[in-house]
């Protein structure tokens, strides 16, 4: 079966679980959530050794745990800005003392994760794919995505919602940004603390993530089949659900993981 055959046995349109993959497919300035890390803390220090001893510290069943690193390094990085004020990271105090000053509290270190992912820098050699790829757009119903960046919205033109913004959203024509966006640094979800507080904090986004998951076809992009993020999140959708029951089979059914741009069942 292809992916149209997947797809005709629905009324709805399909609903595209976006990840890392895509943006790194086609943006010049996109990172694996290793990669990204590594990138501010060269930035930060000037060498890749202060990354790798944080990194050695955190593993968990013989993985590296990037919530628990980015953890630390978002306490590490923090401290030092506070302590220099208008060196290299001058901008980030700027944009952390203008917001401080409307009392919004933000973290430094996701300030400058959205200034570093804000600009979309299209790679040359995808430009033709790219404006392929736009085409699909009325066939989508909406797009759910782990993804910082813009990308997404910006290819289709359809409607950021963030946090429990999500919640008073029409689905159709809109993107998902469950972990936050560039647009939003305080609702960047990357650390240990983040992800605790969107699993206590996000029930009523959870249980309609869960219903669009039983009502369409789910088509996952840019992921692979060990990815925490994804392999968390259906975790705990699936507790609303018991493991065998019709409707848990009908979930699964639903799914379709394009591996590499290769469609696998």
């Amino acid at each position: 079966m292809d992916i149209h055959g997947f797809t005709e046995d629905y009324k709805n349109h399909p609903v595209l679980f976006i990840g890392t993959g895509l943006s790194l497919r086609y943006l010049e300035n996109s990172y694996t959530w290793d990669g990204l890390l590594k990138h501010i803390c060269h930035e930060f220090k000037g060498n890749d050794e202060y990354y790798l001893d944080v990194k050695s510290k955190c593993m968990v069943s013989e993985q590296f745990d990037y919530a628990k690193i980015a953890e630390v390094i978002e306490r590490d990085f923090n401290e030092a800005l506070e302590n220099d004020r208008n060196g290299k990271f001058k901008e980030v105090n700027d944009v952390f003392y203008k917001k401080m000053g409307e009392e919004v509290s933000i973290s430094r270190f996701k300030i400058y994760i959205s200034q570093v992912l804000n600009e979309l820098i299209f790679r040359e050699s995808k430009k033709d794919e790219i404006s392929e790829l736009k085409k699909i757009r009325k066939n989508i119903a909406s797009i759910i995505t782990t993804n910082y960046d813009s990308f997404v919205e910006h290819l289709f033109d359809f409607q950021p919602l963030i946090g429990n913004d999500i919640l008073l959203s029409n689905p159709y024509g809109s993107v998902y940004k469950i972990h936050g966006c560039v647009s939003d640094p305080s609702k960047i979800v990357i650390t240990d603390e983040d992800y605790s507080n969107f699993n206590e904090k996000y029930e009523l986004v959870r249980a309609q993530l869960l219903s669009i998951f039983i009502h369409n076809p789910i088509i996952f992009i840019g992921y692979n089949i060990g990815d925490n993020n994804i392999k968390s999140l259906l975790k705990t959708i699936f507790t609303y659900v018991e493991p065998n029951s019709e409707e848990a089979i009908k979930i699964r059914n639903n799914f379709w993981l394009i591996m590499g741009f290769r469609e696998v069942k």
